[in-house]
């Protein structure tokens, strides 16, 4: 079965407002900086901009596939009042080329920046963009900060290095890998040093991300590299298990290879690898990469990878994933992960062309199992006996009886071995979820070909969070897709606030309590049009599967579907 890549992230072309005397100012450590004001479309109230800043030096010539370096100093007053250029990439829908490696900008927005005699400093909301680690950036045409900002807390958002030149990993000293991960930590960084200078609380920083975004706030916690630089986290969609999200090293070092081999240099020699691709033109790079995104790979196209090669204090994953956590040597803080109900609808326009071979695949689905699960499984057809059972057996159309399987195995199993995972190993709470929403703003199942299809898609709570101002998407108050947003902002920022997202009853959120995962107990939030606390995540499939694993394949798990780093 193919897995498609389709998460949505678009060209962001949003220019700021020209400055003015009347601007606010602030002093960071890099030098002054002039923002600008804007006005939330929820509640007319003004809030602060700063967008644009420079939080690292260009990564380009000799940078170029190097770690980030921290932006140097400047003297002069420096605009910041429109977002830099995205990093290179192409437009899912159009294919179109844009981007430019001169990308490493951060933004931020701020409901105030003078805290007054009595103000307390604000809690502090770092979003991570997703977008399979090769699309995307961190501008407010998709991610506009407005429904947050309206609950009293400074968001940030950023660009880091994707494809190959944020990925790219020959296994050696000189280009171990994830520098995209390592542009993330260097932001994080500068939100640490920087963020009271815009009313935030540096003792007070949340990550919280989306798809690809969602896996690298699970990376922060599992690497050292990131320890010290927040205090709370959210992935939406998304976890370091998911089989998306992680590259092997020999799968790393191929591509490498294989983009030499493209590029003139058909060599085993790594050194001539890299001397090759330091000259090759961005827009090149990313053409070959997006060849890939119909291979029928079920790991990842490219992304995060074992760095052990890289100088001890450039270490960014040491250990696999699954391995850093069932180690316990991850940070314990308290965690937010989640899913979509139905998240694999994203592949709808890609399936629909194939129903007529759909059918026939269903009969002879053992063969396909070793490909979903990664194993050569001894017992393939009983397996695929109780698959077929469990997800073919029932009246829902054949299209979406394979967007659940899809949904569980690329998604909700990683998310749900992780949250398990994290709550039977932390002190922290851990809370899970499941949005469910079916509303006029689900728009990116529109986009990908399924706006007839019942449930949320992958990354379909996104324009409940933030104002998606490049699609249009319009939250009329009084309506359900209006309340929900609310509720999504106000559930969120509880817990940048107090690690917790229903601290006290609260007739908006319909006096829900969310309750943490323990060892013995499950309990999620459903996110629908009513908030309900329920114990069977996604009608009980990632246990199911366990139970199917231990049956078939003891000594493997659907958590982690790599049998080797």
């Amino acid at each position: 079965m193919k897995y498609a890549r389709l998460i949505f992230v678009f060209p962001l072309f949003i220019l700021g407002p020209l400055a003015s005397e009347s601007d606010p100012i602030v002093h960071i450590h890099e030098g002054p900086i002039r923002g600008t004001t804007l006005t939330s479309i929820r509640s007319n109230r003004p809030f602060f901009a700063f967008m644009g800043i420079p939080y690292a030096k260009p990564a380009v010539g000799e940078l170029r596939f190097k770690s980030p370096q921290p932006a140097e100093p400047w003297s002069g007053l420096r605009n910041t009042t429109k977002e830099g250029p995205s990093c290179p990439q192409r437009n899912f829908l159009t294919h179109a080329y844009f981007g430019e490696e001169d990308c490493l900008f951060i933004n931020v927005f701020t409901p105030k920046i003078s805290l007054g005699a009595d103000g307390a400093p604000a809690a502090v909301m770092v979003w991570i963009h997703g977008g399979d680690y090769i699309l995307g950036s961190g501008d407010r045409a998709v991610y506009g900060p407005d429904f947050l900002v309206d609950e009293h807390v400074v968001v940030v958002t950023f660009n880091y290095r994707l494809g190959v030149l944020g990925f790219l990993s020959l296994q050696n000293r000189e280009v171990p890998g994830n520098n995209g991960m390592k542009d993330q930590v260097l932001a994080l960084k500068w939100v640490k040093r920087n963020i009271d200078k815009f009313g935030g609380d540096p003792s007070n920083i949340i990550i919280f991300g989306e798809s690809a975004g969602a896996a690298s706030v699970h990376y922060h916690l599992l690497s050292p590299m990131s320890r010290g630089l927040f205090h709370r986290a959210i992935s939406e969609s998304g976890s370091a298990l998911n089989p998306w999200a992680y590259q092997t090293p020999d799968a790393s070092v191929k591509l490498a290879f294989e983009l030499g081999e493209k590029f003139g240099a058909k060599t085993v020699d790594p050194g001539k690898v890299l001397e090759v691709l330091k000259a090759v033109e961005p827009e090149k790079l990313v053409h070959f990469l997006s060849t890939g995104l119909l291979q029928p790979k079920a790991d990842a196209l490219i992304g995060p990878t074992l760095d052990t090669k890289a100088a001890s204090d450039e270490v960014f994953l040491p250990d696999t994933p699954m391995n850093i956590i069932n180690s316990g040597e991850f940070l314990k803080i308290p965690y937010i992960t989640g899913i979509n109900n139905e998240e694999a609808i994203l592949v709808t326009r890609t399936m629909k062309p194939f129903l007529w071979l759909l059918r026939p695949v269903v009969n002879i689905f053992e063969l396909a199992l070793p490909f979903y699960t990664g194993e050569k499984i001894p017992k393939a057809y009983d397996m695929a006996v109780e698959v077929k059972n469990e997800y073919f057996n029932n009246s829902r159309p054949l299209l979406l009886q394979y967007i659940d399987v899809i949904t569980d195995l690329f998604f909700t199993n990683g998310v749900y071995c992780t949250a398990q995972k994290h709550a039977a190993l932390s002190s922290s709470p851990v809370f899970s979820y499941e949005f469910a929403f079916d509303g006029t703003a689900n728009v990116f199942k529109t986009l990908a070909g399924g706006a007839n299809l019942p449930g949320a898609c992958h990354a379909d709570e996104i324009p409940y969070l933030f104002r998606v101002e490049m699609l249009k998407v319009d939250l009329e108050p009084g309506t359900p897709e209006y309340v929900t947003s609310v509720r999504m902002a106000k559930l969120w920022t509880n817990f940048a606030k107090t690690g917790y997202p229903t601290p006290e009853p609260d007739p908006l959120l319909q006096n829900a309590s969310w309750k943490p995962i323990s060892k013995s107990n499950f309990p999620y939030l459903s996110i629908d049009t009513d908030l309900k606390v329920r114990y069977s995540l996604n009608n009980g499939h990632a246990a199911w599967w366990a139970r199917l694993y231990n049956n078939y394949i003891p000594d493997a798990s659907p958590c982690w579907p790599f049998r080797s780093s």
